[in-house]
């Protein structure tokens, strides 16, 4: 197995890679949502996650990924609810069926104007196949797999500094799902480094990419450690 980790644009770096040699693409980009809040105020950080989760494309680094999925190969990507329909229509431009969609429910959401709005407990996750070929589906439930997971957000050895860090049980249970051992996964925003963890473990090859240097250090800290 071999783990390739890159500082660098998604865009630029997958642009060398090879047509068709990937078997999975797994990542969570930034869903565009960031904006100054009271949060903290209620006891909970903000959703002021960074610059770079501001004025984000939706859509061109899938684009890239369509030409490095094989046929048969899966994209799984998480984002806002707002976006998930118009990414998963973009998809389907590109040669992908959209199959299922995945929510992640929160045991802890954030609160927010609790006595006027609903509070957002849940991610949502696409996934799609390259038409073409056999996806691999990898039932993990003796009956029948639900597309859920719950769990609280990340906290105690396991939290980084990242601002949404995903669960690392998350992320190995969607590996298992949709990779077989020694497929080659790819995340184009590897953040912490969550995906590349879990790709370890189970025996994939993995391919990660993060632009921002302090995060890419501590994603090559914990996929190396």
């Amino acid at each position: 197995m071999y783990t390739r980790l890159f500082n660098a644009d998604c865009l630029d770096l997958m642009a060398t890679l090879p047509a068709g040699s990937v078997d999975l693409v797994l990542t969570d980009p930034p869903y565009n949502i960031a904006r100054s809040n009271n949060f903290c105020t209620m006891g909970r950080k903000g959703i002021d996650f960074g610059e770079w989760d501001k004025g984000f494309d939706l859509f061109t680094w899938i684009d890239a990924c369509a030409k490095l999925v094989k046929p048969g190969g899966g994209l799984f990507y998480f984002n806002a609810w707002k976006n998930i329909g118009v990414m998963a229509q973009h998809c389907e431009t590109l040669g992908f069926e959209v199959k299922d969609c995945f929510r992640w429910e929160k045991a802890n959401p954030m609160p927010r104007n609790r006595d006027r709005r609903y509070i957002v407990d849940f991610e949502l996750g696409v996934w799609a196949v390259k038409t073409g070929g056999k996806w691999t589906f990898n039932r993990q439930d003796e009956k029948f797999e639900r597309p859920k997971f719950v769990s609280g957000l990340v906290s105690g050895k396991e939290k980084t500094e990242h601002t949404t860090q995903k669960p690392l049980a998350l992320m190995e249970h969607l590996v298992k799902l949709h990779s077989n051992e020694g497929d080659t996964v790819i995340d184009p925003f590897m953040g912490s480094g969550t995906t590349g963890v879990a790709c370890k473990n189970l025996n994939r090859n993995f391919i990660g990419i993060e632009k921002d240097e302090k995060y890419f250090e501590i994603a090559k800290a914990r996929i190396n450690g």
